[in-house]
């Protein structure tokens, strides 16, 4: 028949969206790919063959191929039609050998899947049709700019040099169910090359998805409650360290950067800023997931409030050899914390065994303007200790809306900072007008085209 398009490019058209059986779905299929002309009453011939004739017997997507193999050869009746039954046996014998069988019961035990039934058994039925009738694949346009920038926007990022991309899965912090690996793990198969990789940002890229597979790809992985994106100029996927299970976290990494996932980049997702904004949490001073390189990073505090009353002056004293930075020691009989030094990492909290340091105020420090690449910037912190995660997360959400407004498109958060003056935004996120003006930030038409490229 030559070069047309394939019928399992319709297969899921009518089998997951229109709910069609395994022979409706072949039949409808192959009429569009071969331009039949048949209609849905046509179709209505073929609809008792689902199921296995109804009680697992012969495929239906094999009846379903047969009733177009008929379309196609039958002249004006079968038994005048030369060769048509060796051309049906012939037909049955590939089915077979490609599938492993030809009576529903087998092969539903072979392929079916709760998630798409018998999906995977009427894709390989219409390859068996293909193949038989001589149909070969039109070749594909290659993808247009339009096309690569528009995917990219959909978190498909084009591998250089070639017509495929990789595709962006949003994980929560890096957080994914066992179901949801799984079925991350089908649509690379299915979908990409097969292979998988975690980005910087701890999303999951899926290796090598043709053009044509981007919209089927979308939606095998919505079936599972998965989403692809994390590009443009908005609020990233939020980065943590594993401070809810290390020694020395000091708050929940895991629960805040849930928070901010779904307040900042899911309750954002649309919001236009001027550039890419990144947000990371530290669950302590170590900072080993580099919270002030981000545009806002937020670090646990435990700040230590001393008791002199119960320091003995100890010659040897245990909260001066527990801190690791040597902010903390014993001068003139009593214990001193330099609090230009001390970077509230709670490693001496309790080390003391007569009490003079067994309280602490527990909070949240936040970097604003940090940044890593081809230009660098130290974030700075805010000379605020936040006292609850709420608090914490109205000046992340301050800082945002601060970006949005005041930033200048195409430029990172670093360089806005620099250019009003680190004081004067730290004010406005210590204050609370930003809040206030929210709306009206949110609405206003700016930054239509990020600087983003990625």
């Amino acid at each position: 028949m030559g070069s047309i398009d394939m019928t399992r490019d319709f297969v899921e058209k009518y089998y997951l969206a229109q709910d069609r059986n395994c022979a409706e779905t072949l039949f409808l299929a192959a009429n569009e790919a071969y331009g039949l002309g048949l209609t849905g009453e046509d179709c209505k011939l073929v609809s008792a063959f689902g199921g296995g004739l109804g009680c697992g017997s012969t495929c239906g997507a094999l009846c379903g191929a047969m009733a177009v193999l008929g379309k196609l050869r039958v002249g004006e009746r079968a038994h005048a039609t030369a060769g048509f039954r060796e051309e049906c046996a012939a037909l049955a014998a590939e089915f077979e050998k490609e599938l492993g069988a030809m009576d529903c019961k087998t092969l539903a035990a072979k392929y079916k899947s709760p998630e798409q039934r018998c999906l995977q058994t009427v894709l390989l039925a219409a390859d068996v049709l293909d193949r038989h009738m001589g149909v070969t694949r039109r070749p594909k346009a290659a993808p247009s700019e339009e096309d690569i920038k528009r995917v990219k926007a959909l978190g498909f990022l084009n591998c250089k040099g070639t017509d495929t991309f990789n595709a962006r899965v949003i994980t929560r912090n890096g957080l994914i169910t066992a179901a949801e690996s799984r079925r991350i793990a089908d649509a690379a198969e299915k979908f990409g090359t097969g292979d998988v990789a975690m980005t910087t940002r701890l999303t999951i890229e899926i290796q090598g998805v043709p053009y044509e597979n981007i919209g089927p790809l979308r939606a095998f992985l919505a079936e599972g409650g998965l989403e692809t994106g994390g590009t443009g100029s908005k609020v990233r996927p939020v980065v943590s360290c594993k401070g809810t299970t290390c020694q020395y976290g000091l708050y929940d990494t895991f629960a805040l950067s849930r928070r901010i996932h779904e307040l900042f980049y899911e309750g954002y997702h649309d919001v236009k800023l001027p550039h890419k904004f990144k947000i990371a949490c530290g669950g302590c001073p170590n900072n080993c997931v580099k919270p002030n390189l981000n545009d806002v990073g937020v670090v646990g505090q435990r700040v230590p409030l001393p008791d002199e009353s119960a320091c003995r002056g100890c010659a040897r004293c245990a909260v001066e050899t527990a801190c690791p930075i040597g902010a903390c020691r014993v001068k003139d009989g009593k214990l001193e914390i330099d609090a230009a030094r001390c970077n509230h990492c709670g490693r001496c909290i309790g080390k003391c065994p007569f009490g003079a340091l067994k309280q602490a105020k527990d909070g949240f420090l936040i970097y604003i303007g940090g940044r890593w690449g081809k230009q660098t910037a130290q974030g700075r912190p805010l000379a605020h200790i936040f006292a609850t995660e709420d608090e914490a997360l109205a000046a992340v959400e301050k800082a945002i809306l601060l970006y949005r407004d005041q930033g200048i498109t195409g430029e990172r958060f670093a360089d806005t900072i620099e250019r009003l003056g680190f004081g004067a935004v730290q004010a406005q996120l210590l204050g609370n007008e930003l809040l206030r003006r929210k709306d009206e930030i949110l609405r206003a038409e700016k930054h239509l085209v990020g600087g983003a490229t990625c």
